[in-house]
């Protein structure tokens, strides 16, 4: 499924760039198949009578409004930066991560109790061969979504399109234990269908949970790696830079806002400390990708 989601991408054409394209593209691409999807499984409940085919049908039908956040989360973190926010919108898909996190756990925490009462109270299925084929394909048409999204955060970083990718695969996990619970309750084994369930949405609660957590992270202010930190000492030491110290560092969602105070010798000229601070600002921008850099300078008997 992961080569049908790369053939897709290449033959298509759809790209990350210009930065965040691909936040708008996985949005409309799963709005699209979505509301097919909606389309399909409705007319199979009415078709067959079933109310938990209806159910279901609607549950897809409200995925549609996770794929207008990832737009609008994108659409906010692709704007420019104003006069009320210097540094940009970047972190604008973070706060999106986190709502679809949310909502990942609410689905888990669903799952979790609809499995725990069919353990309780097991409840059959009657089988039929449309059930079949309309959660195959969904289940097909979300795991090309699933792995669609996993492609595209890989190539561009993006949380969001993380977040939106297991909410994706919820979606097929719970068409999928539809199906096995037809298994199941054919082959007498009416509790293990719930006890999977449950497993399950444990599973999507703790992967929702561990997105919040690292992105809450993210957004409260995370110390720079050590070898962020020494890259920066290395580069300050080849200009010339008698010592470093307190060197903070923002991160904007991709873009790196770096300060930094360098000791320089108290006997040069300030024209000369000014430009060794400027070469120094220089050759940080140049071999640290996306950033902005302030050097402050003080003597270094200081």
């Amino acid at each position: 499924m992961k080569k049908l989601a790369r053939l897709f991408l290449d033959k298509s054409g759809i790209t990350y760039k210009p930065k965040g394209k691909y936040g708008y593209w996985e949005g409309i691409i799963s709005i699209v198949i979505n509301l097919v999807l909606f389309g399909v499984k409705y007319w199979a409940g009415i078709v067959s009578g079933s109310i938990a085919v209806k159910a279901d049908a609607f549950h897809t039908l409200s995925d549609v409004i996770t794929s207008v956040l990832v737009i609008i989360g994108f659409f906010f973190t692709l704007q420019p930066p104003d006069k009320k926010h210097p540094f940009g919108h970047g972190r604008s898909e973070k706060v999106a991560t986190i709502v679809m996190a949310t909502l990942l756990c609410v689905v888990g925490y669903e799952f979790f109790i609809s499995s725990l009462r069919q353990f309780l109270h097991p409840a059959g299925i009657q089988f039929q061969m449309l059930f079949v084929v309309v959660f195959f394909i969904s289940v097909f048409l979300k795991e090309f979504l699933y792995f669609l999204s996993l492609i595209m955060y890989e190539e561009s970083g993006y949380e969001a399109l993380k977040a939106d990718a297991w909410h994706h695969r919820s979606d097929s996990i719970a068409s999928l234990l539809v199906l096995l619970g037809l298994f199941f309750f054919s082959a007498g084994l009416v509790k293990l269908d719930g006890i999977l369930g449950m497993l399950i949405a444990l599973l999507i609660i703790y992967t929702g949970l561990t997105l919040i957590i690292e992105v809450g992270s993210f957004l409260l202010g995370e110390r720079p790696t050590p070898d962020l930190e020494e890259r920066i000492r290395k580069i300050v030491r080849e200009i010339g830079g008698q010592g470093i110290h307190h060197i903070h560092i923002h991160d904007y969602a991709g873009k790196l806002e770096i300060t930094l105070h360098v000791r320089m010798n108290p006997k040069v000229s300030l024209e000369q400390v000014h430009k060794k601070a400027t070469l120094i600002e220089k050759a940080i921008k140049e071999k640290i990708a996306n950033c902005e850099v302030t050097v402050h300078s003080e003597p270094d008997n200081h």
